[in-house]
């Protein structure tokens, strides 16, 4: 076979891996997306339950401070009710402290509501949070994983790189120009395999004397309608 030939053929496959490593490289941050993405669909229930008890629990705090306020309020009222010196500021204080008093109360008992709602809430958040944090470990140890794997994916690609551009440069320079020329028109496959009188890329038919050279292998041949160099594989075909 020419040996141009069977150096694009090598050419053409260190090509192809090299585009699927970069690829595979490339595919990283949507991988661990999807990774997190799962993870945070499956603990979705467990998050809606810590954040309902976040949110009852600054209610709480929010009812404690009003109740605070309200207190000293009905403080104020009993030292008023101590320094009336008439029915009216005396009747006055007194409406005031009743009503401070059942401001109090009122929010007292939500704020008890609110504790028992939490308690709850917090109850199942603790009987799942083993789970959870099991689910976790898992996920940040397929993500350890991802990141390892392109580690290595990247290491080989930076080899495979320098063995390329020492097989290009072994090309003859009209193999090399027609290799580089129909890589680019073709989006990387600058080759294609002749079958059964036929382009594999195209599946335009080739005609006989030129299938006949082809399979020699004498001499680079490109397809008539791609315009792919043609190559042929004999461990491929069991009859012509």
């Amino acid at each position: 076979m020419n040996p141009d030939l069977t150096r694009l053929i090598a050419l053409q496959e260190t090509d192809l891996e090299l585009k699927r490593l970069r690829e595979e490289i490339a595919s990283l941050p949507l991988r661990q997306e999807q990774i997190e993405r799962q993870f945070a669909e499956s603990v979705k229930e467990y998050l809606a339950l810590e954040q309902e008890s976040g949110d009852l629990r600054a209610e709480r705090e929010r009812l404690e401070g009003e109740v605070e306020a309200e207190q000293q309020k009905l403080q104020k009222f009993k030292d008023d009710l101590m320094r009336a010196t008439n029915e009216r500021e005396y009747t006055t204080a007194v409406r005031e402290i009743d009503a401070a008093k059942k401001s109090v109360g009122t929010m007292e008992t939500e704020i008890l509501k609110l504790m028992e709602r939490v308690e709850k809430l917090d109850a199942q958040v603790n009987e799942r949070k083993p789970e959870i944090e099991g689910r976790r470990v898992e996920v940040d140890r397929r993500l350890a994983e991802t990141e390892t794997a392109v580690s290595a994916t990247a290491a080989q690609l930076a080899a495979l790189e320098a063995e390329r551009r020492q097989l290009h440069e072994t090309l003859s320079p009209s193999a090399r120009a027609t290799y580089d020329r129909v890589s680019r028109l073709k989006g990387g496959v600058a080759l294609a395999e002749a079958r059964a009188y036929s382009c594999l890329a195209c599946r335009m038919k080739i005609r006989p004397q030129v299938f006949s050279d082809i399979r020699r292998g004498e001499s680079l041949i490109t397809c008539e309608s791609c315009g792919r160099v043609l190559y042929y594989k004999a461990e491929a075909v069991l009859t012509q």
